[in-house]
Protein backbone atom coordinates (compact mmCIF):
# COMPACT_ATOMS: atom_id res chain seq x y z
CA UNK A 1 0.00 0.00 0.00
CA UNK A 2 0.97 3.44 -0.82
CA UNK A 3 2.13 5.39 2.39
CA UNK A 4 -0.33 8.66 2.96
CA UNK A 5 1.97 11.22 1.63
CA UNK A 6 2.04 9.77 -1.45
CA UNK A 7 -1.37 9.57 -2.20
CA UNK A 8 -1.96 13.00 -0.92
CA UNK A 9 0.32 14.47 -3.30
CA UNK A 10 -0.40 12.44 -6.02
CA UNK A 11 -4.38 13.76 -5.34
CA UNK A 12 -2.95 17.20 -5.41
CA UNK A 13 -0.84 17.47 -8.39
CA UNK A 14 -3.86 15.64 -10.89
CA UNK A 15 -6.01 18.47 -9.43
CA UNK A 16 -3.37 21.38 -10.44
CA UNK A 17 -2.37 19.55 -13.77
CA UNK A 18 -5.68 18.80 -15.22
CA UNK A 19 -6.63 22.48 -14.57
CA UNK A 20 -10.01 20.66 -12.45
CA UNK A 21 -10.55 21.03 -9.05
CA UNK A 22 -11.07 16.88 -8.24
CA UNK A 23 -12.01 15.68 -4.82
CA UNK A 24 -8.95 15.10 -2.45
CA UNK A 25 -9.59 11.55 -1.40
CA UNK A 26 -11.68 10.76 -4.85
CA UNK A 27 -8.26 11.71 -6.36
CA UNK A 28 -6.32 9.92 -3.92
CA UNK A 29 -8.50 6.38 -4.40
CA UNK A 30 -8.27 6.70 -7.67
CA UNK A 31 -4.53 7.11 -7.59
CA UNK A 32 -3.89 3.87 -5.47
CA UNK A 33 -6.77 1.62 -7.26
CA UNK A 34 -9.54 1.41 -8.97
CA UNK A 35 -11.66 -1.31 -7.08
CA UNK A 36 -14.11 0.18 -5.10
CA UNK A 37 -14.75 0.24 -1.21
CA UNK A 38 -18.01 -0.60 1.35
CA UNK A 39 -19.53 0.65 3.76
CA UNK A 40 -20.14 -1.60 6.95
CA UNK A 41 -21.64 -1.09 10.13
CA UNK A 42 -20.90 -2.84 13.04
CA UNK A 43 -22.28 -2.54 17.16
CA UNK A 44 -19.76 -0.96 19.76
CA UNK A 45 -19.34 -2.10 22.85
CA UNK A 46 -17.38 -0.45 26.17
CA UNK A 47 -15.73 -2.85 28.78
CA UNK A 48 -13.25 -1.74 31.43
CA UNK A 49 -9.91 -2.13 30.38
CA UNK A 50 -7.16 -4.18 32.53
CA UNK A 51 -5.14 -0.80 32.32
CA UNK A 52 -6.37 2.36 33.34
CA UNK A 53 -4.77 4.69 30.98
CA UNK A 54 -6.35 3.36 27.94
CA UNK A 55 -10.22 3.28 30.23
CA UNK A 56 -13.02 1.31 28.73
CA UNK A 57 -11.82 -1.17 25.74
CA UNK A 58 -13.60 -1.12 22.46
CA UNK A 59 -15.24 -4.31 20.88
CA UNK A 60 -16.89 -4.62 17.89
CA UNK A 61 -19.79 -7.21 16.75
CA UNK A 62 -23.62 -7.77 14.51
CA UNK A 63 -21.91 -6.05 11.29
CA UNK A 64 -24.09 -5.21 8.92
CA UNK A 65 -22.44 -5.02 5.02
CA UNK A 66 -24.27 -1.68 3.98
CA UNK A 67 -23.68 -1.20 0.68
CA UNK A 68 -22.17 -3.79 -1.88
CA UNK A 69 -21.49 -2.07 -4.90
CA UNK A 70 -17.92 -1.77 -7.05
CA UNK A 71 -18.27 1.72 -7.44
CA UNK A 72 -16.89 4.21 -4.92
CA UNK A 73 -18.33 4.59 -1.98
CA UNK A 74 -17.06 6.54 1.05
CA UNK A 75 -18.13 9.31 3.96
CA UNK A 76 -20.71 7.78 5.92
CA UNK A 77 -21.82 10.23 8.39
CA UNK A 78 -24.86 8.92 10.96
CA UNK A 79 -27.85 10.87 10.47
CA UNK A 80 -31.77 11.86 12.30
CA UNK A 81 -31.11 10.35 15.39
CA UNK A 82 -28.97 7.61 14.46
CA UNK A 83 -32.13 6.13 11.86
CA UNK A 84 -30.27 6.60 8.86
CA UNK A 85 -26.12 6.86 7.47
CA UNK A 86 -26.02 9.06 4.65
CA UNK A 87 -22.76 8.80 2.57
CA UNK A 88 -21.47 9.56 -1.12
CA UNK A 89 -21.54 6.84 -4.11
CA UNK A 90 -20.48 7.06 -7.56
CA UNK A 91 -23.15 6.62 -10.41
CA UNK A 92 -22.04 6.07 -13.91
CA UNK A 93 -24.57 7.05 -16.59
CA UNK A 94 -23.80 7.09 -20.53
CA UNK A 95 -20.30 6.22 -19.98
CA UNK A 96 -20.57 9.32 -17.30
CA UNK A 97 -19.66 8.71 -13.64
CA UNK A 98 -20.27 11.56 -10.79
CA UNK A 99 -20.65 11.48 -7.72
CA UNK A 100 -24.00 11.55 -5.35
CA UNK A 101 -25.43 11.73 -2.39
CA UNK A 102 -27.28 8.20 -1.27
CA UNK A 103 -29.30 7.76 2.81
CA UNK A 104 -29.46 4.51 4.16
CA UNK A 105 -32.25 3.77 6.50
CA UNK A 106 -31.39 1.17 9.35
CA UNK A 107 -35.22 -0.16 9.80
CA UNK A 108 -36.44 -0.72 6.04
CA UNK A 109 -32.87 -1.58 5.12
CA UNK A 110 -32.98 0.07 1.61
CA UNK A 111 -31.11 2.71 0.46
CA UNK A 112 -31.86 5.96 -2.06
CA UNK A 113 -30.55 8.31 -3.98
CA UNK A 114 -31.27 11.62 -2.31
CA UNK A 115 -29.73 14.34 -5.00
CA UNK A 116 -29.94 12.71 -8.37
CA UNK A 117 -28.11 15.57 -9.70
CA UNK A 118 -25.77 16.49 -12.80
CA UNK A 119 -23.17 17.80 -10.12
CA UNK A 120 -21.30 15.54 -7.69
CA UNK A 121 -21.38 15.79 -4.26
CA UNK A 122 -18.95 14.87 -1.43
CA UNK A 123 -18.67 14.79 2.52
CA UNK A 124 -22.52 15.12 3.28
CA UNK A 125 -22.74 16.31 6.44
CA UNK A 126 -26.02 17.41 8.95
CA UNK A 127 -26.29 21.40 8.89
CA UNK A 128 -27.22 22.56 12.51
CA UNK A 129 -30.66 23.30 11.63
CA UNK A 130 -31.28 19.67 11.24
CA UNK A 131 -33.33 20.02 7.79
CA UNK A 132 -30.22 19.52 5.56
CA UNK A 133 -26.58 18.37 4.72
CA UNK A 134 -23.97 20.38 4.07
CA UNK A 135 -21.94 18.99 0.95
CA UNK A 136 -18.87 19.71 -0.84
CA UNK A 137 -20.36 20.08 -4.22
CA UNK A 138 -18.79 20.25 -7.82
CA UNK A 139 -20.05 23.07 -10.35
CA UNK A 140 -20.15 23.31 -13.94
CA UNK A 141 -16.21 24.64 -13.31
CA UNK A 142 -15.04 21.51 -11.80
CA UNK A 143 -14.88 24.04 -8.72
CA UNK A 144 -15.27 22.45 -4.91
CA UNK A 145 -17.78 24.28 -3.56
CA UNK A 146 -19.31 24.08 0.01
CA UNK A 147 -23.11 23.73 -0.89
CA UNK A 148 -27.06 23.55 1.88
CA UNK A 149 -28.78 20.82 0.21
CA UNK A 150 -32.48 20.20 1.60
CA UNK A 151 -32.15 16.99 3.25
CA UNK A 152 -36.22 16.11 2.41
CA UNK A 153 -35.63 16.42 -1.72
CA UNK A 154 -31.93 16.85 -2.20
CA UNK A 155 -32.36 20.52 -3.22
CA UNK A 156 -29.32 22.29 -2.84
CA UNK A 157 -30.47 25.85 -1.94
CA UNK A 158 -27.21 28.12 -1.19
CA UNK A 159 -23.31 28.32 -2.28
CA UNK A 160 -22.73 28.52 1.77
CA UNK A 161 -19.11 29.97 1.26
CA UNK A 162 -18.77 31.67 -1.88
CA UNK A 163 -15.16 33.02 -1.63
CA UNK A 164 -13.60 29.90 -0.50
CA UNK A 165 -12.93 26.63 -2.88
CA UNK A 166 -11.68 24.83 -3.44
CA UNK A 167 -13.25 23.12 -0.18
CA UNK A 168 -12.10 19.29 0.49
CA UNK A 169 -13.42 18.74 3.75
CA UNK A 170 -15.47 20.49 6.67
CA UNK A 171 -17.10 20.71 10.20
CA UNK A 172 -19.99 22.59 11.70
CA UNK A 173 -18.46 25.05 14.54
CA UNK A 174 -21.59 26.14 16.14
CA UNK A 175 -24.47 27.34 13.81
CA UNK A 176 -22.79 29.49 11.19
CA UNK A 177 -19.08 29.25 11.70
CA UNK A 178 -17.31 25.84 9.83
CA UNK A 179 -13.52 24.49 9.98
CA UNK A 180 -12.55 23.43 6.39
CA UNK A 181 -9.49 21.76 4.62
CA UNK A 182 -8.78 23.91 1.31
CA UNK A 183 -7.08 21.67 -1.06
CA UNK A 184 -3.61 24.14 -1.62
CA UNK A 185 -0.19 23.90 -1.71
CA UNK A 186 -0.18 23.59 1.23
CA UNK A 187 -3.14 21.83 2.32
CA UNK A 188 -4.57 24.51 5.00
CA UNK A 189 -6.75 24.11 8.21
CA UNK A 190 -9.13 27.65 8.32
CA UNK A 191 -12.01 28.76 9.62
CA UNK A 192 -15.07 30.38 7.82
CA UNK A 193 -18.54 32.25 9.03
CA UNK A 194 -21.30 31.40 6.33
CA UNK A 195 -22.73 34.90 7.82
CA UNK A 196 -20.18 36.55 5.66
CA UNK A 197 -20.28 35.87 1.85
CA UNK A 198 -17.09 37.37 0.94
CA UNK A 199 -15.08 35.56 4.24
CA UNK A 200 -12.47 33.59 2.46
CA UNK A 201 -11.55 32.24 5.93
CA UNK A 202 -8.76 32.55 8.52
CA UNK A 203 -5.91 29.85 7.91
CA UNK A 204 -5.31 27.96 11.42
CA UNK A 205 -2.67 25.72 10.16
CA UNK A 206 -0.97 24.19 7.09
CA UNK A 207 -0.41 20.64 5.96
CA UNK A 208 -3.50 19.18 7.46
CA UNK A 209 -5.20 15.82 6.66
CA UNK A 210 -8.99 15.46 5.70
CA UNK A 211 -10.38 14.15 8.55
CA UNK A 212 -12.23 17.02 10.68
CA UNK A 213 -13.86 16.46 14.13
CA UNK A 214 -15.17 18.01 17.10
CA UNK A 215 -13.42 16.28 20.30
CA UNK A 216 -16.25 15.52 22.64
CA UNK A 217 -16.76 16.56 26.17
CA UNK A 218 -14.90 19.65 25.07
CA UNK A 219 -14.99 22.97 22.72
CA UNK A 220 -11.90 21.94 20.43
CA UNK A 221 -11.98 20.51 17.08
CA UNK A 222 -9.46 17.99 16.31
CA UNK A 223 -7.12 16.94 12.73
CA UNK A 224 -4.42 15.51 11.50
CA UNK A 225 -1.30 17.30 10.47
CA UNK A 226 1.39 16.15 8.31
CA UNK A 227 4.74 16.34 9.57
CA UNK A 228 7.02 14.41 7.29
CA UNK A 229 7.14 11.77 4.19
CA UNK A 230 5.56 9.22 6.95
CA UNK A 231 4.07 10.06 9.75
CA UNK A 232 1.01 12.30 10.82
CA UNK A 233 0.07 13.89 13.95
CA UNK A 234 -3.27 14.06 15.72
CA UNK A 235 -3.61 17.97 16.89
CA UNK A 236 -6.76 19.94 18.53
CA UNK A 237 -7.25 23.72 17.36
CA UNK A 238 -9.66 26.19 20.10
CA UNK A 239 -11.68 28.08 17.21
CA UNK A 240 -11.96 30.61 20.06
CA UNK A 241 -8.76 31.58 20.84
CA UNK A 242 -7.52 30.42 17.41
CA UNK A 243 -4.25 28.09 18.82
CA UNK A 244 -3.55 24.65 18.21
CA UNK A 245 -1.67 21.86 20.14
CA UNK A 246 -0.36 18.59 19.31
CA UNK A 247 -2.57 15.46 20.96
CA UNK A 248 -0.62 12.67 19.61
CA UNK A 249 1.38 11.04 16.80
CA UNK A 250 -0.71 8.77 14.40
CA UNK A 251 0.01 5.06 14.17
CA UNK A 252 2.47 4.71 11.04
CA UNK A 253 0.01 4.52 7.93
CA UNK A 254 -2.90 6.32 9.35
CA UNK A 255 -4.38 9.47 8.90
CA UNK A 256 -8.16 8.61 8.76
CA UNK A 257 -9.88 9.03 12.75
CA UNK A 258 -12.86 9.49 14.14
CA UNK A 259 -14.45 10.09 17.57
CA UNK A 260 -16.66 7.87 19.61
CA UNK A 261 -18.50 10.56 22.34
CA UNK A 262 -16.96 8.70 25.09
CA UNK A 263 -14.11 10.43 23.93
CA UNK A 264 -12.17 7.74 21.80
CA UNK A 265 -10.20 8.15 18.93
CA UNK A 266 -10.15 5.53 16.32
CA UNK A 267 -8.04 5.32 13.64
CA UNK A 268 -7.33 2.55 11.28
CA UNK A 269 -3.82 0.97 9.85
CA UNK A 270 -4.70 -1.65 7.24
CA UNK A 271 -7.25 -4.12 8.48
CA UNK A 272 -6.36 -3.16 12.08
CA UNK A 273 -8.16 -0.34 14.70
CA UNK A 274 -6.26 1.12 17.29
CA UNK A 275 -8.20 3.49 19.62
CA UNK A 276 -6.94 6.27 21.88
CA UNK A 277 -8.08 8.42 24.83
CA UNK A 278 -8.24 11.92 25.00
CA UNK A 279 -7.01 13.73 28.22
CA UNK A 280 -5.92 17.30 28.77
CA UNK A 281 -3.25 15.63 31.18
CA UNK A 282 -1.70 13.05 29.50
CA UNK A 283 -0.73 11.83 26.28
CA UNK A 284 -1.35 8.21 26.44
CA UNK A 285 -0.87 5.77 23.66
CA UNK A 286 -2.56 3.30 21.04
CA UNK A 287 -4.03 0.48 21.85
CA UNK A 288 -5.20 -2.09 19.10
CA UNK A 289 -8.88 -3.57 19.48
CA UNK A 290 -9.68 -5.05 16.91
CA UNK A 291 -8.50 -6.81 13.54
CA UNK A 292 -10.82 -6.96 10.89
CA UNK A 293 -9.13 -9.09 8.15
CA UNK A 294 -12.40 -11.24 7.61
CA UNK A 295 -14.46 -8.56 6.87
CA UNK A 296 -12.24 -5.73 5.45
CA UNK A 297 -9.56 -7.46 3.97
CA UNK A 298 -8.31 -4.78 1.80
CA UNK A 299 -8.26 -2.55 4.44
CA UNK A 300 -10.21 0.76 6.14
CA UNK A 301 -10.04 3.96 5.43
CA UNK A 302 -12.77 6.56 6.61
CA UNK A 303 -14.59 6.41 9.95
CA UNK A 304 -17.71 7.67 11.41
CA UNK A 305 -19.27 6.79 14.62
CA UNK A 306 -22.96 7.45 15.74
CA UNK A 307 -24.07 10.17 17.62
CA UNK A 308 -24.91 7.55 20.80
CA UNK A 309 -21.63 5.68 20.20
CA UNK A 310 -23.21 2.40 19.76
CA UNK A 311 -22.00 2.12 16.23
CA UNK A 312 -19.40 2.38 14.34
CA UNK A 313 -19.36 2.83 10.12
CA UNK A 314 -16.55 1.68 8.01
CA UNK A 315 -15.56 2.46 4.50
CA UNK A 316 -14.06 -1.25 3.65
CA UNK A 317 -11.70 -1.21 0.59
CA UNK A 318 -11.86 -3.63 -2.14
CA UNK A 319 -9.24 -6.20 -2.86
CA UNK A 320 -7.87 -4.67 -6.22
CA UNK A 321 -9.09 -6.80 -9.17
CA UNK A 322 -6.48 -9.12 -10.82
Amino acid sequence: MKNVSTLLNVALKISVLSGMSLSLFSAAVQAQADSGSDILVASVNYTAHENKDVGEFISLSKFQKITDTASYTNQPYFINLDKELAYTQSITLDDVTQMDTFIYNFETQTAKNLTKSVTSEYSPTPTPDGKGLSVIRVNALGKQELWYLQLDSGEARQNLLPAIEPVGYHVWDGTDKVLLFVLGEPHTLRLASVNKQTDQGRVLDTSIGPSLWPIPGTSLFSYSKQIDETNWQLRAVDTKTKKTKALVDMPTGSYYYAWSPQGYAVTAVDNKLYQWRYSETETGQWTEFADLSQQCSAGISRLSFSQQGNSLAMVCNRPAVQ
